[in-house]
């Protein structure tokens, strides 16, 4: 009875805040996906870390750029705090993950269903597009904390998407 008992218990013990994150992040991508017709994405631990290991560099460095990865890549920074007698107090979401993907998927909006183009100007929509990108399988995200209290979130996708003269779906 008590090894049962364990045994039950220990799933919802091991999945804990971050895990749904990653979780309903997961699900906005994969909802995206099901909306335009191409298969869900599989969660890689591979690119997770690699995606936390950027997340990292970035935080450190406070440099916010895209790598030279040949995986496809979207990037989120939120920063935001409230300063009460010039203290400024960080506020922090417990989804980090799940906030970007919605950020990233709110592209939609402005995307107007074409082969992508290299745009100088007008609506970023290739956050989007990389969600959704037909041949692309697998995703992982991560973020960090800098200390000056911005976080950075990285996905990665595997194959990479977003090819010039090409339709995403």
């Amino acid at each position: 009875m008590i090894k049962t008992l364990l045994l039950l218990l220990l799933p919802s013990l091991t999945i804990g805040q971050f895990d749904k994150d990653k979780l309903s992040a997961l699900q906005v991508h994969n909802d995206a996906r099901k909306e335009v017709g191409v298969a869900p994405l599989v969660w890689s631990e591979k690119l997770e870390e690699q995606a936390l290991n950027y997340a990292k560099q970035i935080a450190r460095t406070n440099n916010y750029k895209h790598s030279n990865t040949r995986d496809g890549e979207n990037l989120a920074m939120f920063y935001e705090y409230e300063e009460s007698n010039k203290i400024k107090t960080y506020i922090y979401s417990d989804t980090p993950l799940y906030d970007a993907s919605n950020a990233w998927y709110d592209e939609i909006k402005d995307y107007k269903y074409s082969k992508i183009k290299r745009y100088r100007v007008g609506p970023k929509i290739g956050h989007y597009t990389q969600m959704v990108w037909k041949d692309t399988k697998e995703v992982g995200v991560a973020s960090a904390i800098s200390k000056n209290g911005k976080v950075y979130v990285v996905a990665r996708y595997y194959p990479a998407g977003n090819y010039l003269g090409e339709y995403p779906y």
